[in-house]
């Protein structure tokens, strides 16, 4: 006879023709003794003996070995099978991964990966997958997607973030594509000639530029916005006429790898305190093409990793 559920024999399944419960297991217990292992698969032909298995395999739950640690994890079973982690990226929507970190894996700290990725645009829907590798063998992408959006114009160099809000800045450009035309004797209209394939864009920004914060990309004043913002312009000059390559990045989703070219400017807008330096730049590569990033020294990512 049951009653709500349970037996007077016992628990709900004690006279049971088959005495099995159905439900997920979510919760272990030990207690009241001392235990070298606790190992839990989900085989079902998993033969009971004395010892544990010699190592994790796919129907592995958990195994907590018990020495000088409660963790539960396969973090070494991994660390057997995996010679690098490797941080791939990619626009939403499109097929091909660009890969922007490898890291060996000698111990199990090496599975922790911080990674600023500088080179996406704002608003722009980032998919990001962490990949084991085995010797060149590829593992299951871990997937995760982030959508970063900006109210600053950046211009940013190995780590190195300056940036002003795009109220106080612009950005004009211009699309080069070389060519001419020539008239010909004995016709009315011109021919057009283009025998290159060079298309990219050069452009003239303005703006009172102050150094941010990598992680948060703030600024505090510590003193009046005018006296801080010329403190820095001195500075600015300099970073900007390093003539190394450097990201240039707009609120509305445009985003180069550019040169800077000579000669900028500091000039009064207004006021002799209100100032702006104007600067020139030239595009340089693409920022989703693996080469153009390790040649032009924005990636240490080298050949043996890409997808090109």
């Amino acid at each position: 006879m049951f009653f709500c559920g349970s037996g007077f024999a016992g628990g709900e399944l004690a006279c049971a023709l088959t005495p099995t419960g159905l439900e997920n297991i979510n919760y272990v217990e030990l207690k009241n003794g001392i235990y070298d292992d606790l190992y839990i698969s989900k085989s079902a032909d998993f033969e009971l003996t004395a010892h544990c298995p010699e190592e994790w395999d796919f129907d592995t739950v958990l195994w907590a070995k018990f020495s000088h640690t409660t963790n539960a994890g396969n973090v070494d079973w991994n660390l057997e099978t995996t010679s690098h982690i490797i941080l791939k990226s990619r626009p939403e929507g499109r097929f091909k991964w660009k890969t922007i970190a490898v890291k060996e894996t000698r111990s199990i700290e090496d599975f922790v990966i911080n990674y600023p990725d500088y080179f996406v645009a704002s608003g722009q829907t980032m998919e990001y997958a962490l990949v084991p590798v085995f010797y060149g063998m590829e593992g299951d992408y871990a997937t995760t997607s982030a959508t970063p959006k900006y109210t600053k114009m950046f211009l940013i160099e190995d780590g190195i973030v300056w940036g002003t809000e795009i109220t106080d800045g612009f950005c004009d450009t211009t699309r080069n594509i070389p060519s001419s035309t020539v008239e010909l004797l004995n016709s009315r209209y011109p021919v057009f000639v283009r025998n290159t394939k060079a298309n990219y864009d050069t452009g003239s920004c303005k703006g009172a530029f102050v150094p941010l914060d990598e992680t948060a990309c703030e600024f505090t004043y510590q003193e009046t916005q005018d006296y801080q913002r010329i403190k820095y312009q001195r500075d600015f000059m300099d970073f900007i006429c390093d003539s190394i390559p450097k990201i240039l990045k707009l609120p509305d989703g445009r985003l180069w790898l550019v040169q800077i070219t000579p000669s900028p400017s500091d000039t009064a807008n207004g006021t002799y305190n209100d100032r702006e330096i104007s600067w020139n730049w030239v595009e340089i590569g693409d920022v989703n093409s693996e080469s153009d990033l390790y040649y032009l020294g924005f990636s240490k990512i080298e050949a043996e990793w890409w997808d090109e």
